[in-house]
């Protein structure tokens, strides 16, 4: 009984020894791996609780996110649309050309020249020489940002001192952005011969018409409407009774072609050194393919005067004009035919920025705009009635079309003033 009690006593002491030691070693690991003080019982750095100045951050950041990139996403999906520009004058414009997307020149009546260094953002005008100030500027080309042509022409009354009554054209050169303009020397038709005395093919062309003309007087200059250049040495300039003039060194000298057509011709778009075509009154087009040594009319089809030519390619190109009148051809011209533009307004210009994509503009502020060759013809809404003269672009997205009363319109995007 005693050895029973004894090791009751023996058992009860080694659990009770057994559990001190189990009270020990949790109590040690308490004390080495304490409660994480990440528990909610007690404030702990593990939570990290943001400054401030840190959280108003943040907002200030979701704030402009939130703001800034329905923007962003507006202004990408934006597309581009036509702006008016003010020219400052209130001259009939004919001519632009732009060298990129910032420096361009604007053409027109009274001597009217003017040059933008922003993209049209703002217009000034810049001086011509005493002779030629006040008179009317048809046309203007640049090479580069530096070398320039314009096409001009002598008003009949007002002339100034030293311009014979003969001359009617004039051509103005300028090597220094337009700042200064020197006369150039286009062709001239040649003195009438006295009677009975050979004259060439070209004097035979020119004398027609001119029996009043005394022996030794020279016929008054054929006005010239349009040029255009091939590259910075060959370009055409056409005009009055089928006048073509050509040159091969940049505008610096000219010399009269021959055509087969007597007709107003308005314009001219050249491909390369060989390839070129004029288009005019009576549905009149010309090809040369051998840099205008031989000029051949083309079966236009109608007999709608035509105002405008362009040619993006030797295959592909577009002729426009009067009553809503345009053709186009996809073989150089062998043959045209008639694309409907569902408007009878004259048509005075079309530009092609590729072959998919065109622009044609007429009286009245029309604009016709397609994306499918000219299969079809949208109008754009302008916020004008001036006729529109004359379209440049230099790329798809930015443009420029010019006309009557100083009319300025830029297509690109617009920005908020």
């Amino acid at each position: 009984m005693r050895e029973k009690t004894r090791n009751k006593g023996t058992r009860r002491q080694r659990d009770k020894e057994t559990r001190g030691q189990g009270d020990r070693e949790t109590k040690g690991q308490n004390t080495e791996f304490p409660l994480s003080p990440c528990l909610p019982v007690s404030p702990s750095p593990c939570l990290v609780v943001p400054s401030v100045s840190s959280f108003l951050r943040f907002a200030f950041f979701l704030l402009a996110c939130l703001f800034f990139l329905p923007t962003s996403l507006s202004k990408a999906n934006q597309q581009p649309d036509w702006s008016a520009q003010s020219s400052g004058v209130l001259a009939k414009l004919s001519g632009a050309f732009f060298v990129d997307r910032d420096r361009g020149w604007v053409v027109g009546s009274n001597g009217t020249l003017l040059v933008t260094e922003d993209g049209g953002a703002k217009w000034s005008r810049q001086t011509l020489p005493e002779s030629q100030k006040n008179e009317a500027l048809n046309d203007v080309w640049f090479f580069n940002a530096d070398r320039g042509l314009l096409l001009g022409e002598y008003a009949l009354f007002n002339r100034k001192p030293g311009v014979d009554w003969s001359e009617r054209i004039f051509l103005l050169t300028s090597k220094d952005r337009g700042a200064n303009w020197e006369a150039g020397a286009l062709a001239r038709l040649p003195i009438k011969q006295p009677v009975g005395q050979t004259e060439s093919v070209s004097n035979k062309k020119t004398n027609e018409g001119s029996d009043a003309l005394k022996p030794g007087q020279r016929p008054s200059d054929p006005i010239l409407l349009r040029m255009a250049f091939a590259n910075d040495r060959i370009g055409w300039a056409v005009g009055e009774a089928g006048t073509i003039q050509c040159t091969t060194d940049g505008g610096a000298t000219w010399k009269m072609q021959e055509t087969p057509a007597r007709k107003l011709l308005y314009d001219v778009s050249a491909i390369d050194d060989k390839q070129a075509w004029a288009v005019g009154a009576s549905g009149t087009i010309l090809q040369t393919v051998d840099g205008g040594q031989n000029w051949k009319e083309q079966s236009s089809g109608v007999a709608q005067t035509f105002r405008a030519v362009h040619f993006v390619d030797a295959r592909r190109g577009w002729a426009a004009g009067a009553k809503g009148t345009i053709v186009t051809t996809a073989n150089g011209g062998a043959n045209w035919r008639r694309q409907m533009s569902n408007v009878e307004l004259n048509l005075s210009d079309v530009f092609f920025v590729n072959a998919n994509e065109g622009w044609i503009a007429g009286d009245r502020g029309l604009l016709l705009h397609t994306t499918d060759g000219g299969a079809t013809w949208e109008s754009a809404e302008l916020s004008t009635h001036a006729n529109l003269a004359r379209l440049f672009f230099v790329a798809p997205d930015c443009g420029w079309v010019v006309g009557t009363s100083g009319a300025i319109f830029k297509y690109g995007q617009l920005t908020s003033q």
